[in-house]
């Protein structure tokens, strides 16, 4: 039995349907896959096409050893033929994300959840999991119910497990937007515009890409990745040094302004003007060194992360000690045999990008593996 129709629970249904085992697979609402429906709302971003060891670097949790022995089991090429096998194109987008070409989540489900009908795959809507009470004896159990993103009302597996002595911990906002106290005079300018070409920096490190300004704050992969509450700044035009900056705005001969200045020359896009102009005292504004400086260091305050509902992933769930990882066991409950665990709902994390949907299939074949094992004696 398997209970979730994301993506950890249709890979290992997948594992297992292809090799002849029978499969139930439960999910709590009346449709399946919500969270791929709603990753995918806005182009179906699946992998990302990178060297395998740079895209281990971007997963933390297990050691890289681990990840790199899930990978040997579906590694990301692995996981774009499995696409292509069920009829569907990818294709790698500018930022060499892999995308489906239809950009849309739902043809992927459609696609995935007929072929494991006709492998004789059972699914059973409007089915929660809350314990193992009915278990029959002997069986084998996945579970890849998700973890606190995207939820209006709590799951009830976390108490369900903890009941069972499963060490479970809290679920926290991961990729999230974080809070920021604009003005409302920069909002009526550049509210849901994009921050392009910029690199983020705080105490996390820095990571360049591009930022939109919400209301609230701002959104996207920079502070996803690195976001936490406290200082940050923003490098507005990463492509020159301070001293180039400086070089090519005094080189007009006209009696500018820095800020025109920097509008004609600069080719900054309207966000990143609307920041400096009313988010930078006037005395740096008028000041052509102090401009350089603001537009190489723009200073932000990250108030707060966004609630749990709003966040694209979340950390937390099953502790990772409690998860084994002995050959020919990998995923299965140290406390509870037979019982297999993968997707968002272990405490890992991955930044957007095509780096969560992969290591949750990669999950899922790798339980779905060890569950075949169990099953059968071999995998």
């Amino acid at each position: 039995m398997i209970y979730g129709s994301g993506p950890a629970g249709l890979m290992a249904a997948s594992v297992l349907s292809r090799s002849g085992v029978p499969v139930t697979l439960f999910e709590r609402r009346p449709s399946y896959g919500r969270k791929l429906l709603i990753a995918g709302s806005s182009g179906l971003n699946v992998s990302h096409h990178t060297e395998l060891e740079d895209f281990i670097s971007h997963y933390r949790g297990w050691s890289p050893g681990v990840w790199r022995s899930f990978f040997k089991v579906l590694s990301p090429l692995d996981w774009i033929h499995f696409i292509q096998s069920l009829g569907l194109e990818t294709f790698v987008g500018t930022s060499d994300r892999y995308f489906v070409k239809e950009m849309k989540a739902s043809g992927l489900l459609r696609a995935w959840r007929s072929k494991l009908e006709s492998q004789g795959v059972r699914f059973v809507a409007n089915h929660e999991w809350s314990g193992f009470e009915g278990t029959v004896s002997g069986s084998v159990t996945g579970l890849f119910l998700g973890g606190g993103s995207w939820e209006d009302t709590a799951p009830l597996w976390p108490t369900a497990l903890e009941r069972a002595g499963v060490r479970v911990n809290g679920f926290q906002a991961a990729n999230v937007g974080y809070e920021v106290a604009w003005s409302e005079a920069f909002l009526a300018e550049a509210e849901g515009k994009p921050l392009k070409n910029i690199v983020f920096k705080n105490n996390n490190g820095e990571k360049a890409g591009e930022l939109v300004v919400t209301r609230y704050g701002l959104e996207g992969t920079p502070v996803y990745f690195l976001g936490k509450p406290g200082g940050a700044v923003l490098d507005l035009k990463p492509s020159m040094s301070e001293g180039e900056i400086l070089e090519r705005l005094r080189s007009v001969r006209e009696n500018l302004s820095p800020m025109r200045r920097v509008k004609r020359l600069l080719a900054l896009p309207d966000a990143s003007l609307a920041l400096l102009f009313h988010h930078s005292p006037e005395s740096v504004r008028g000041n052509l060194e102090g401009l350089v400086r603001q537009i190489k260091g723009f200073p932000v305050e990250l108030i707060r992360p966004r609630p749990l509902i709003e966040a694209i992933s979340s950390t937390g769930g099953v502790d990772l000690s409690e998860v084994s990882l002995e050959s020919g066991h990998e995923l299965e409950l140290k406390k509870l045999p037979g019982v297999f665990v993968g997707g968002e709902m272990l405490d890992w994390w991955a930044p957007t990008g095509g780096f969560l949907i992969q290591a949750a299939v990669t999950q899922g074949a790798v339980a779905g593996k060890s569950m075949l094992r169990r099953l059968t004696g071999s995998a």
